[in-house]
């Protein structure tokens, strides 16, 4: 028993001397962090003198720079020679005041700030670089798809369009299928050209112009020319004036090869100036204003006469129809008027610029 005690008691003084160990090891640290000399503060620095900033300002401020300053700052393309138009999009009107779709929206989106429009003129390729570079431009309207554009933000669609085919009025050539075996004109664009790619099925030569195609259309340098409505109409119009005995001479044979959409480019920082942006396109194409703009800019595309297939059902426009219209009286909701533009966009250079006398297809 006492040998049983004597082990008991030899191992409690293991125990203790161990916890001895212990708080002594905790009571130097506790000491050293106490007695530990705290640094000296360091001499404060003189401030370095920073450049002004050329990059896009922080987010909030945008809005509240356009209004002190008044106008609101737009890059647009507006023609070689500057300022003599690319029309519809932008020309000068008859007074010589600054017109045209574009223009309209830049003076809608201004109006919805409470400030005026001052036009910035830029080359198509060089008016994302104005607007990312330093610039003193607050966004950029000039006929621009969302593409991928480092700093740029882009607002959503205010105007959808598509690629037509052009040929001589005289063609045998109906659709892009006809192209087949035939070299094709196109505007010298890389993304033009990788639709066009895409398009058409064995062109024997893609040529690529800025300027001169309706003449190399109607001396025979290629079957048909394809560009992007409404430019393409404009374009042509001006070329009948400029060309009155060869009024007549080009017909468009095709509308809507491809789909996409014009936009507002703003810096990536400028959150509240694309917020407002948005909030102005979207109240707009709400608007009854939005059809009656598009007709008074983007009509004078004729319809495409196609002959059609043997018992299609067809629809006479008369005056003030619309495709919700027509839908809701022939097939029942004024919904369904997108299942309609699909049947017809072929035919008809937008869903707004349906004319008295057009036959629309029905389902």
């Amino acid at each position: 028993m006492r040998a049983r005690s004597g082990e008991i008691l030899g191992k409690l003084v293991i125990v203790l001397l161990f916890l001895l160990a212990v708080l002594i090891v905790v009571a130097i640290v506790f000491v050293k962090t106490l007695t530990k000399e705290k640094p000296t503060p360091a001499e404060p620095r003189a401030a370095t003198p920073v450049a002004a900033s050329t990059s896009a300002p922080p987010v909030g401020v945008a809005i509240a720079r356009i209004k002190q300053r008044g106008e609101l700052l737009v890059g647009m393309d507006t023609g070689e020679p500057p300022w003599t138009g690319t029309p519809p999009m932008f020309f000068p009107n008859e007074k010589g005041d600054p017109d045209g779709f574009d223009y309209q929206v830049a003076v809608r989106i201004a109006n919805d700030l409470g400030v005026k429009v001052k036009l910035v003129h830029g080359k198509y390729a060089d008016l994302p670089g104005m607007l990312t570079g330093g610039q003193a431009i607050d966004l950029v309207i000039s006929g621009y798809a969302a593409s991928p554009e480092p700093g740029i933000a882009w607002s959503h669609d205010y105007l959808e369009y598509g690629l037509c085919l052009v040929v001589p009025s005289q063609s045998k050539v109906k659709s892009v299928a006809d192209l087949f075996g035939k070299p094709v004109g196109i505007f010298d664009d890389d993304a033009a050209a990788e639709e066009v790619q895409r398009l058409v099925k064995g062109y024997t030569e893609m040529v690529r112009l800025q300027d001169g195609y309706w003449d190399q259309l109607l001396q025979g340098r290629f079957a048909g020319f394809i560009y992007d409505y409404p430019y393409a109409v404009a374009e042509i119009n001006n070329f009948y004036k400029m060309n009155p005995h060869r009024k007549g001479a080009l017909r468009i044979a095709q509308y809507n090869l491809s789909e996409s959409s014009y936009v507002v480019g703003v810096r990536e920082a400028d959150a509240d100036l694309l917020a407002a942006v948005n909030a102005t396109l979207d109240a707009f194409r709400e608007s009854p204003a939005y059809t009656a703009t598009v007709k008074a800019y983007l009509s004078g595309g004729i319809a495409v006469d196609a002959p059609l297939a043997a018992g299609t059902k067809t629809y006479t426009v008369k005056a003030g129809d619309t495709l919700s219209l027509i839908a809701g009286r022939e097939m029942g909701s004024p919904t369904k008027w997108e299942e309609l533009w699909k049947l017809n966009k072929a035919r008809f250079p937008n869903p707004h610029l349906i004319e008295v006398g057009d036959k629309v297809v029905l389902p």
